[in-house]
């Protein structure tokens, strides 16, 4: 075993810290580094062999991991991003979300490349990281505090103002199933519910500042390859409006092929009035002051700071929102003032609300209520009509703080339609449990990746983002992704390849810390796995190919798989669309009409198991995919539970 001095890329431990007893300790990351990439893929490791099968989401014995990968600290092009993973309390299974930072370099600076946190605190407090002091601190006075406020607080309290933040806002205190850790003021880790975790342990925050350094291996090499990597993403034709615009530069091309959820997924598309009232880069060009971006960002950033001006929300100062806000608040709420999305996301991120996870329980209740399922006595009086921001606005914060008919919203749609039922679960849109977000009709490869993901939906481990990019270079995409149909976003044959290459780049990206907008996952120009390779056998001194990357990519997938059979019933159904993707055709548009065919699908599914290597009628791994990937302990544990093949 390698010592920590040995090691390039990663700062060399992992801290761990017990909030019941208060006991700090380290270990070499050492112990991971054979096998396991980094960020997510120790956090699966760690999670899947320290959670016993009894251990549920808020229990103390839950884990919440914040890792920052090897090229994190570093040079390398699109090193932005870190991670948290848990055992989250949307599925109960697998919980893993990424972030834009500037608390992961200093982390690593610090000296550790990972944080365990387990147990509970009798009271609230926060974790103050700096180089060797590692210090669990009072927060009682920060509880009940926005994110915004506790960041301004601890810059004060900490004598620096330029201190980096993780916290929760009232939604993980209040243990909202989709409370979210955010850093500083803008920006999530989103999905899954990694804040209620963190409220359940009553951690408010984590502070971190380091003075050391991060070593590669070779300096020249590594040099080379991140000049290399960073020419690559500036010349991709899509760069520029990305980093005008960022992902908001999708609208007219979501629109087109019918992308967009409409009224909770009744239509895929926005009516033509509605779309052209409210295309938000108009928004973006009418209140921007500044640009934000993150350390290693390749794009040169793709955040906005606005200031709004005029409207119901004048006075408004904070970074523009991303697409999925506008997909999954503005146009699935049917809310036509154009500041909309700036005012829902600024209050989503003050409270601490993963985005999906207001939209996604609303959505279903506006649905509701335009169907007579339930009414003002259901909502204490509130008049859930599509297009009501006011009350959009108000249901969210009723769902932070648990209030009133928040309080059953808090549970995501799932559990809310199980609490109402009245024939209500159609109109809740799910995966695995999980506010879906991405409308799957009308893109199989999209909707292939979303269903299948283990963090139940999310099209950023797996889907396919490239069928309907107007600009596709089919030939490159052929060869990236050994298929001849990429730019087919309707048909079924090819598609688990696709999501196969998908899943393994995604996790390739989130272990390392690479925003994966840097990379193929939505230009063929950009990195892939052969420049990612070269970038972290450089920095880290461990020679590693593409072939690696694919063999511990999945050895990751399928140890996420396993930790969701040992701790949910999850099985081929839960791969499946919703049952209203399923029923329903795309009822206007350019695809009006279209349906998913369930039997190809169903053939596509089978597809996709082979190629995994796993069992067809159940999902389930087979043995002998387990034992070549060096699993064969985990098989063991799963023929225990009755889940092998």
């Amino acid at each position: 075993m390698a010592r920590e001095g040995d090691l390039y890329g990663w700062a060399g431990k992992i801290l761990r810290v017990n909030l019941s007893n208060g006991q700090i300790r380290t270990e070499p990351t050492s112990r991971y580094t054979e096998g396991w990439l980094g960020a997510s893929g120790i956090a699966i490791k760690i999670l899947y062999d320290e959670l016993r099968s009894w251990v549920t989401p808020y229990d103390p014995a839950n884990r919440l991991i914040v890792g920052a990968g090897p090229l994190i600290g570093t040079t390398a092009p699109g090193a932005n991003k870190i991670n948290v993973s848990t055992l989250g309390p949307m599925t109960g299974g697998w919980a893993s979300g990424c972030s834009d930072s500037h608390f992961g370099p200093q982390l690593k600076y610090a000296g550790y490349d990972s944080v365990v946190i387990e147990g509970r605190s009798h009271t609230p407090v926060y974790l103050w990281i700096h180089d060797e002091e590692v210090e669990i601190r009072d927060a009682s006075h920060l509880w009940g505090k926005t994110t915004w406020e506790t960041l301004d607080a601890l810059r004060e309290e900490l004598g620096d103002p330029s201190l980096h933040t993780l916290s929760i806002g009232p939604a993980g205190e209040y243990l909202a199933r989709g409370g979210c850790i955010i850093q500083d003021r803008g920006r999530a880790f989103g999905r899954c519910g990694s804040g209620a975790v963190m409220g359940s342990k009553n951690l408010k925050a984590m502070v971190a500042r380091g003075t050391g350094s991060i070593r590669v291996a070779d300096p020249s090499r590594f040099m080379a390859a991140a000049a290399k990597g960073r020419d690559m993403v500036r010349g991709a034709k899509s760069s520029e409006t990305f980093h005008k615009y960022g992902s908001m530069s999708v609208m007219p091309r979501k629109q087109q092929v019918c992308g967009i959820a409409y009224r909770n997924f009744q239509e895929t598309r926005l009516p033509d009035d509605m779309a052209e009232l409210i295309e938000p880069t108009r928004t973006i060009d009418k209140y921007r002051v500044a640009q934000v971006s993150f350390p290693g960002c390749a794009v040169g950033g793709c955040g906005r700071t606005l200031h709004v001006t005029e409207g119901p929300y004048a006075g408004l100062i904070t970074e523009c929102n991303q697409w999925e806000v506008f997909g999954t608040l503005q146009g699935r709420l049917a809310i036509r003032e154009p500041t909309f999305m700036l005012k829902a996301n600024a209050l989503c991120n003050q409270m601490g609300l993963d985005v999906d996870a207001a939209g996604g329980p609303i959505g279903w209740a506006m649905e509701c209520y335009q169907r007579g399922i339930i009414d003002e006595e259901d909502t204490g009086g509130l008049k859930l009509e599509w297009g009501d921001a006011a009350v959009a606005l108000e249901l969210i914060r009723m769902i932070c703080y648990r209030e009133g008919f928040g309080d059953i919203l808090a549970e995501g749609c799932a559990r809310a339609a199980d609490i109402v039922g009245r024939d209500s679960g159609y109109y809740a849109l799910h995966i695995k449990g999980q506010d879906l977000y991405e409308p799957c009709r009308g893109a199989n490869g999209w909707a292939l990746g979303t269903t299948t993901s283990t963090r139940g939906g999310g099209h950023t481990t797996g889907a396919v983002a490239v069928e309907a990019t107007p600009a596709l270079d089919v030939e490159k995409a052929r060869k990236v992704y050994g298929v001849d149909n990429p730019d087919m976003a309707l048909e079924y044959d090819g598609k688990a390849r696709m999501v196969k290459y998908l899943e393994v780049l995604t996790r390739i990206c989130n272990s390392l810390g690479v925003c994966i907008f840097n990379s193929k996952y939505r230009d063929m120009d950009m990195m892939g796995l052969p420049e990612l390779a070269e970038l972290y056998s450089a920095a880290t001194g461990l020679e590693t190919s593409v072939e690696d990357f694919e063999r511990l990519a999945m050895r990751q997938l399928n140890l996420e798989k396993a930790l969701n059979l040992r701790h949910t019933s999850f099985d081929r159904k839960d791969d499946m669309p919703t049952p209203r993707d399923l029923a329903e055709p795309i009822p206007t548009g350019g695809l009006e009409g279209w349906k998913i065919d369930e039997q190809r699908w169903n053939g596509m599914l089978d597809d996709y198991y082979d190629l995994h290597g796993w069992d067809g009628a159940t999902s389930f791994p087979r043995r002998e995919t387990l034992v070549e990937l060096g699993l064969e302990g985990v098989a063991d544990d799963l023929a225990r539970i009755g889940k092998l093949r």
